[in-house]
């Protein structure tokens, strides 16, 4: 009865295949994200302990640069991490020639994204001020008007 693996003491635990990636870096770090694939843990999930993890990085060209320093630019990469796992049977189905472990693969983007970090100057930020201050007395005198002559016209009224 039952006749499974599972069941049987004398049977050893079937295998068990976790990648762990301590780190993989493609360039400069970029500042402002972190590494996806930094510290990334697969395990294997399954009754047979063995698949195949795949793993598919997207990088994309990034220049950053800082403030006025726009000569000290960094060349760095982006990156997106999709994971998927396949499982022995549909590589048997499939006949696949691809052992179970892990599969990365990463693909770089055409595409180059420019970061520039930067502030505006003092005068931008006063034109700012001045035009919101300018906005609060506008709206304040526009409902303080049609309050007054709401209340004019009611009073009108009871007369």
């Amino acid at each position: 009865e039952g006749g499974g693996r599972k069941d049987d003491p004398a049977m050893p635990p079937p295998p068990n295949c976790p990648h762990y990636i301590h780190e993989m870096t493609f360039g400069e770090p970029f500042p402002l994200s972190s590494n996806p694939l930094e510290g990334a843990l697969h395990v294997i999930d399954n009754d047979s302990g063995v698949a195949l993890n795949s793993v598919a990085v997207k990088l994309v060209p990034t220049v950053y640069s800082r403030g006025l320093f726009l000569s000290l630019a960094r060349q760095t990469y982006q990156a997106s991490v999709a994971a998927h796992v396949v499982q022995p049977q549909t590589l048997a189905a499939q006949r696949s020639v691809m052992l179970p472990g892990l599969m990365v693969s990463y693909d770089f983007t055409p595409l180059a994204v420019h970061h520039v970090e930067g502030r505006d100057n003092i005068f931008v930020f006063l034109g700012s001020l001045v035009s919101i201050v300018g906005g609060v007395f506008v709206t304040v005198g526009l409902v303080t008007g049609c309050l007054f002559n709401s209340a004019a016209a009611v009073a009108k009224k009871m007369d």
